[in-house]
Order: C-alpha cells, then sequence, then structure tokens
C-alpha cells in the first residue's frame, strides 16, 4: 500500500474554481472576478459572496473590461436583460475597491518581506544580489535611470507610487525599487496578486 507522498494520484490538493471574464474571456481563478448575477425577478445583482441564485456572469475588475462591457453590451446580451446607468456606475466603484484592495494585499506581502529580511531595498542591494534570480519591483512614477536598470532584469511595474513604496519600507527616502528572491514565497505571492 503506498502513503501519499508515494502515491501521485492521491495528492491532497484543493481544486480551484476557474471562470471566464464574460468581456475579454481570460480564465481566472473565480475569487479573482466580479459575478453578476440576475435574480428570478429579473434585477441585476453584484454576488459578493459569488452564491447567489439565478443567471451569473463573471467580469474582470479592469476599468478596460468594464468599458469594453458598456460599449459592446457583451453583459447585457448574457444576461438577458437591460443594465441601468445606476447600476454601471456601482459596477465601476466595485471594481475601483477591487484595484485598491489589491493594492493593499501586495502592500501587506511587501512589508512582511521587509520584517522576515528578504526585501532589497534600492538597486545597489538588487545589484549587489548578484546571481541570485530577483525580482525587480518599480514605482510607477520611477526615474528614467532606474527603469533603464530594471529593464535587464526580470521586472514589475506596480501600481504604486515612489511615495507608497516608501511609505510600505518604512524609509522617508525616496523608495524607486525592490527586489525580492525569487524562491521567496513573498516573491511568488506578488507574482500571483499582480497577474490578477
Amino acid at each position: 500500500m503506498f502513503s501519499t507522498l508515494e502515491n501521485p494520484k492521491m495528492k491532497n490538493t484543493k481544486h480551484v474554481p476557474v471562470r471566464s471574464c464574460s468581456v475579454c474571456r481570460v480564465r481566472s481563478d473565480k475569487k479573482d472576478l466580479i459575478r453578476l448575477v440576475k435574480s428570478p425577478e429579473g434585477k441585476i445583482f453584484i454576488d459578493v459572496a459569488k452564491k447567489l441564485p439565478g443567471r451569473g456572469v463573471y467580469i474582470c475588475p479592469d476599468p478596460e473590461c468594464l468599458e469594453k462591457a458598456k460599449k459592446t453590451g457583451i453583459l447585457e446580451r448574457v444576461l438577458k436583460a437591460e443594465i441601468d446607468e445606476s447600476f454601471w456606475l456601482e459596477l465601476e466603484e466595485n471594481i475601483k475597491n477591487a484595484g485598491e484592495n489589491k493594492n493593499l494585499k501586495i502592500k501587506s506581502v511587501l512589508g512582511l518581506a521587509r520584517k522576515a529580511g528578504e526585501l532589497l531595498i534600492g538597486s545597489e542591494r538588487i545589484e549587489k544580489a548578484g546571481a541570485k534570480k530577483i525580482l525587480v519591483i518599480l514605482a510607477k512614477d520611477s526615474s528614467e535611470g532606474v527603469k533603464k536598470f530594471a529593464s535587464s532584469r526580470e521586472s514589475l511595474p506596480l501600481d504604486m507610487t515612489i511615495k507608497e513604496l516608501s511609505d510600505v519600507t518604512g524609509l522617508k527616502d525616496s523608495v524607486q525599487i525592490l527586489g525580492l528572491p525569487f524562491n521567496s514565497g513573498f516573491a511568488k505571492k506578488i507574482i500571483c496578486l499582480c497577474k490578477n
């Protein structure tokens, strides 16, 4: 008899439900999408818990998908219902909040990496890390010199300013660039958050 370690068929893996955005058709983890549902009475809701009964569709928490949905009418066709302006405004606010929540999660991960001593702050420290594979993280308003430094490395621009990165690191200096070793769980989490 095999133990679960010896028998790959018995791995204890958790099923992750995947859904497609009705607008861009990109498949994502269900929890990272916004579900809209048409109730049996014909009213459209944002299904925060993703469990309401009725005809449901998913949309990326991306302003571009929202604009495309408005222009093409794809959500109205899929839901077989007319969407009024107040609902579009509510959906826009929900998408905006999703982006802010993602930045809060990224800031939290960066803060934990700093406390764990894995966060490299500044291009000099990233350069000294040398042969290690480093994920380079940039502020959106980084200088051209910093952008050029990062362009020759695996880099990830964030939707955060220099001030926000400085606040995360607890430094008063203007932090434009951070690094994390790729083998770090922190780097993997940041990449995962940025994909969604």
